[in-house]
């Protein structure tokens, strides 16, 4: 996992409306200290893929989630989150176990 001194990210252009040649950067320090919680509970990409799309721009954070594996109601999912607590925080529902991959 990386530090929040590296804590820059450049998006990805996904569409083809987009200026192909920008290339906006997204500080993964704010975004995972103040706003995580709000666009992880918005946005299942982060929770299933570890990016996030914004503007036609899509931001890869996985370098500075973690992966975990939880069991609900019987079942094992997978998700990306920067840990434990936060996980805990966005699911809804009862979650019996979690592991760090």
């Amino acid at each position: 996992m990386k530090t929040f001194k590296e804590n820059i990210v450049v998006g990805r252009p996904f569409v083809n409306h987009v200026d192909q040649n920008l290339k906006p950067t997204l500080e993964a320090n704010e975004f995972l200290k103040r706003a995580y919680v709000r666009y992880y509970t918005n946005n299942d990409n982060i929770v299933n893929y570890g990016f996030y799309k914004l503007m036609g721009y899509q931001y890869d954070l996985k370098p500075y989630l973690k992966k975990y594996l939880y069991k609900m109601y019987g079942n094992w999912q997978e998700a990306y989150a920067p840990n434990k607590t936060l996980l805990r925080a966005v699911i809804y529902g009862t979650i019996t176990n979690i592991i760090e991959i």
